[in-house]
């Protein structure tokens, strides 16, 4: 054994067998039995292959090594189990050798790799627990990157200087910008201006959750609103500082809350506005608090409130009457900008500005009565302010319109005005922010039209105290019980009486006994009698003779009336003027005036006289009776209220109003005009100017009531036009206008005219067997649509004899196609038949005559006239139908002459004519090819 180690230099860390060809040992190293699996087999002179199994089934590859056919062979890794349980490891390898003496072996090195193997399983299971880890890592990532996908809030991570790091899919939708666009970038960059969201982040510690509204910018220039909160992790990552500490990141959610705080800031404009309405004095103040209310909760920049030009007046708290030199123009009356905008430019060229009915924004808001939105108004052609606005940094605006109450000329709501906003930002359109502004824009229209109640209430109270203090006349109202409950200063002023004293009289302290009858009624059945009520008639006028402090007596004259409150009286209102001078010269000229007077009231004519400035100086009662004016409306003797009163009976108000307003441009016209009346009456309207010497005065109105008459003219023009409908039907039109002017005789030579007769051949016989009536029925239409013919054909129906029709062409107006007119209608005559035997089941046939000649025609007698023909054409067309035949028209030679080059005909011959001898005669058949298609269709019957 050392004899062969000796020569093969084996390791001392290997072990090996030698074996000859059998596979039998020949020789051992010391140690190689610990490698076998039955080590006392290890013997020289045993088969190898009893120690060492893994050696069956390799005999041939060791045959070939022992032959030399391959030059070793290697078996890696073979395990035996030792007593101790542990596992040895060890590898085989197989080479040839041969001695010098050419004595071969084959020889079997085992080494002990059992370190190497325990090594490398080690590392085999250090390797597979990292891959596990990894996967494990990349299905966590996988898994928390699905999640921040689908996230719906947003999530920003930053350094903790505030770059962006990661971004996920919620925050590009919500921004706009894609995440490289958003990687790298501040995380500031997507605040809106005065805003920051690093800010969020530098938070105290226990303070980084909470949740912190922060105003971003979408890529779009949309303002969004997001409640962020942050958390601040940690990186593992050791910061460059001497402190040691691992760099931070910070971790952002938000969610969009825009639509949120949106809703909330409408809520709150709509409630702050409706406070401020119902706290508001004026419209001025509430348009003042609500312009900036609106653009501080829902961040807009500047206001503008844009009304006709009678906007002015409401602001002005006041209705009196102001000229107005285009109602169809808006202006700019209040406006608000915040402090911090800038835009003098554009608030001057705004204050300077008008806009028409459609025009700007403004004007489109105004003509369309809908809200309106323009997301930058620097792009939008609509605007007239555009190149100003883009000068002065404004974009988005909007508009709504303040409505007032329901029009119903236009089917929609009246727009009071218009409120027009700005932003400097771009703004994408909301819905839902012009729904809400149309609302208050209709509380708007409804606390203005309240306002300006009030105001017209509050100055007409006004206006009637000054007017019933600085009145002339007296003015005093009575209680139900007869004490003073106002006088004016007149009042006191004529009688002399002091308040104190006024305070505890009655009217009958100072009324004298002889004051009117009337006056004195109306009081005690007032007063006393307790008897009058709301249906009580008051005499138009009273004379009243009160008594002064110092008991003169003064006559009164005036109205008087009583106010009722749920049935009850509660005051009795008497204006009074004082007319005892007067009544002094009234007596002087009473005689000279009643006849007057008598004259204007008894005059069928009613009259209204006013004066150079349009108001009333008198009327009679006819006036007012045949225009039915309420008396309260003549008490206020104002031309504009009874013209207001009269227009609405006229069935054109536009046309009596321009008359008008045109003679009050022409003082010194004269005018007459027909008034008609919606309910059917008919006024004659004069007008003249009324004079004192040489100037005018005023004007005088006299209206006539020629209803009966017009009524009657019209009936008599119905009469005419019926009678001349009747004349018509009887004689021609030329003829019958002759009548009309008296002419006695009328008879008229015509040259050349063509005559038809038609006959009902059979209805004679049909007449002795048929109801009278029912036969008059038929022929009459036959003939009626005979008549229609000739109207189509313009041809002139003679008469109708029995069953037999007679027509002609060329009188009493002459025309050269008169033989052409008579053929037409005559194949259409058999066409009607034709059609009025299908339609009724009948066997009418017709037989037709032509002949074309001179005649005389004329209009003879004095009763039952009758426009008729003579002469020898009248017979001759006569015999053609008589001697015609069925369903035939028979022409004579004249008229076929007339018509050969038109008309397709077939010569009859000779025949005998009664009266004229032997004449030769053609039938019609149809025109000829080219000048119609027109064919008798019994030509072939």
């Amino acid at each position: 054994m050392k004899t062969l180690f000796k020569k093969l230099l084996v390791p001392h860390h290997l072990e090996y067998l030698a074996l000859d060809k059998n596979f039998l040992i020949q020789e051992i190293s010391l140690k190689v039995q610990r490698f076998a699996d039955c080590p006392e087999e290890v013997v020289a002179g045993k088969d190898v292959r009893i120690p060492f199994p893994e050696l069956v089934g390799t005999e041939e590859i060791l045959i070939d090594i022992f032959e030399k056919r391959l030059p070793n062979f290697e078996l890696k890794a073979m395990t035996r189990l030792l007593e101790n349980g542990s596992q040895l490891y060890f590898d085989m390898y197989i080479v040839e050798f041969t001695n010098d003496d050419n004595y071969q072996r084959l020889i079997i090195f085992f080494q002990d790799v059992s370190d190497r193997m325990a090594l490398e399983q080690t590392l085999v299971q250090a390797t597979n627990e990292m891959d596990i880890l990894l996967s494990t890592l990349a299905a966590t990532n996988n898994y928390v990157e699905k999640i921040i996908t689908s996230m719906a809030e947003v999530l920003l991570v930053t350094t903790a200087s505030g770059k962006i790091k990661k971004v996920n899919q919620a925050a590009q939708d919500l921004f706009g910008y894609s995440e490289s666009e958003l990687v790298g970038q501040q995380i500031d960059a997507l605040a809106a201006f005065g805003s920051s969201l690093q800010a969020v982040s530098q938070e105290e510690p226990q303070q980084l959750q909470t949740n912190a509204e922060v105003i971003c910018t979408a890529k779009s220039g949309e303002k969004l609103t997001v409640s962020f909160s942050c958390t601040a992790i940690s990186t593992d990552i050791k910061g460059f500082s001497g402190s040691g500490r691992a760099v931070q990141d910070f971790v952002y959610i938000g969610r969009d809350v825009t639509d949120r705080q949106r809703a909330r800031k409408r809520q709150i404009t709509q409630y702050v506005t409706t406070r401020i309405l119902s706290a508001s004095e004026t419209i001025k103040k509430a348009i003042a608090a609500i312009l900036p209310v609106i653009c501080d909760s829902l961040g807009w920049d500047t206001a503008e409130l844009w009304m006709p030009e009678s906007g002015e007046k409401l602001l002005s708290e006041t209705t009196r009457i102001t000229g107005v030199s285009d109602p169809n123009l808006l202006r700019c009356v209040a406006s608000w900008t915040k402090r911090s905008v800038s835009i003098p430019k554009f608030a001057e060229f705004t204050e300077q500005m008008t806009c028409a009915f459609g025009e700007g924004l403004p004007g489109f808001v105004w003509a369309s009565g809908s809200s309106q939105w323009i997301a930058d108004v620097t792009k939008s052609d609509s605007c007239l302010r555009r190149e100003i606005a883009a000068e002065e940094g404004l974009h988005g605006a909007f508009g709504f319109p303040i409505s007032g109450d329901y029009d119903p000329e236009n089917s929609a709501k009246s727009v009071l005005g218009v409120m027009i906003f700005f932003s400097r930002e771009v703004q994408c359109f909301d819905e839902e922010l012009l729904q809400i502004m149309a609302t208050i824009g209709s509380q708007l229209g409804q606390f203005i039209k309240r306002k300006q109640a009030e105001i017209a209430l509050r100055e007409s109270e006004e206006q009637l105290r000054d007017l019933f203090e600085n009145a002339t006349d007296l003015i005093q109202s009575i209680g139900a019980d007869g004490h003073f409950l106002y006088v004016n200063r007149a009042w006191r002023e004529t009688l002399g009486y002091s308040e104190a004293e006024i305070a505890q009289m009655t009217v009958f302290d100072i009324i004298h006994p002889n004051s009117s009858p009337e006056s004195m009624d109306i009081l005690y059945q007032a007063i006393t009698q307790k008897t009058v009520n709301e249906n009580t008639l008051y005499p138009a006028s009273i004379e009243i003779i009160f008594i002064t402090k110092n008991h003169e007596k003064i006559l009164l004259e005036g109205s008087i009336s009583c106010k009722f409150s749920a049935g009850f009286l509660v005051a009795i209102r008497a204006i009074l003027r004082d007319i005892t001078a007067r009544k002094m010269a009234e007596d002087a000229l009473g005689k000279s005036v009643s006849l007057l007077l008598a004259t204007f009231d008894s005059t069928a004519d009613g009259i209204l006289a006013i004066d150079r400035n349009g108001k009333i100086v008198t009327f009679n009662r006819q006036f007012v009776e045949m225009w039915g004016i309420p008396n309260e409306v003549m008490a206020l003797r104002d031309d504009a209220t009874l013209n207001a009163f009269l227009l609405n009976q006229l069935k054109d108000p536009q046309a009596f109003q321009e008359r008008r307003e045109l003679l009050y441009e022409q003082p010194e016209a004269e005018s007459y005009d027909l008034l008609e009346f919606q309910d059917g009456r008919f006024f004659e309207r004069y007008s003249q100017p009324q004079r004192l010497g040489d100037k005018i005065i005023g004007r005088v109105w006299s209206y006539q009531d020629i209803t009966e008459r017009k009524q009657a003219e019209d009936a008599l023009r119905e009469e005419q036009e019926k009678s001349e409908k009747l004349l018509l039907n009887i004689l021609p039109k030329a003829i019958a206008e002759r009548l009309k002017q008296n002419e006695t005789t009328i008879a008229e030579y015509f040259p050349e005219v063509t005559v038809l007769f038609a006959d009902i051949v059979g209805f004679t016989a049909l007449s002795a067997v048929m109801n009278p009536i029912e036969l008059v029925d038929l022929l009459n239409k036959i003939f009626s649509g005979f008549d229609v013919l000739c109207e189509q054909h313009g041809l002139e129906k003679i008469k109708t004899i029995g069953d037999a029709y007679m027509a002609v062409g060329g009188l009493p107006e002459p025309r050269a196609d008169h033989a052409d007119a008579i053929a037409q209608i005559a194949l259409d005559m058999q066409a009607e038949i034709a059609r009025f035997n299908a339609k009724n089941n009948k066997f009418f046939s017709i037989r037709i005559g032509i002949h074309s000649g001179p005649v005389v025609a004329g209009v003879i007698g004095i009763k039952k006239f009758i426009y008729d023909l003579w002469g020898d054409t009248v017979n001759i067309a006569s015999r053609m139908e008589s001697q015609g035949l069925p369903w035939r028209i028979q022409v004579s030679e004249t008229t076929y002459k007339f018509l050969e080059n038109k008309y397709l005909f077939q010569e009859r011959g000779m025949i005998e004519v009664k009266g004229k001898g032997v004449m030769k005669t053609y039938i019609l058949i149809g025109r000829k090819s080219g000048s119609s298609s027109v064919i008798s269709h019994l030509a072939d019957d």
